[in-house]
């Protein structure tokens, strides 16, 4: 699964942890990211593609780029308009030459084609 900003979510801990039943490395997310109000289960994540938020690692229903692409109705924030100009997912912008770069490259293309014709 790919989040809305293209982060791959089986590259995610809570996700990993998640889909295996891995409840060391839910505790593990806890404890490197957790603010001492949570436990593992703030961890778990099926990805932030979910509308309930439920699904949902609790910090990251609460993620900006995940709203502001629910609200405008868009499944990848690479295919947005405003993309290269948006401050909220510039921090999962990088110099073009990650894997994820390159997806969002492919994505923006396609979707330029089929606006045109």
């Amino acid at each position: 699964m790919i989040a809305h900003c293209g982060i791959n979510c089986d590259e995610c801990p809570s996700y990993k942890g998640t889909i295996s039943g891995d409840e060391a490395r839910l505790t593990k997310m806890n404890e490197d990211f957790g603010d001492g109000t949570t436990d593992a289960i703030d961890f778990v994540c099926l990805g932030c593609r979910y509308v309930d938020l439920k699904l949902i690692a609790t910090d990251c229903s609460r993620c900006q780029i995940r709203a502001c692409a629910l609200a405008r109705g868009v499944d990848f924030c690479a295919t947005c308009g405003e993309y290269l100009a948006c401050e909220t997912v510039k921090p999962y912008r990088g110099d073009g030459t990650s894997p994820r770069d390159r997806m969002n490259a492919f994505l923006r293309a396609k979707f330029a084609r089929a606006s045109r014709g």
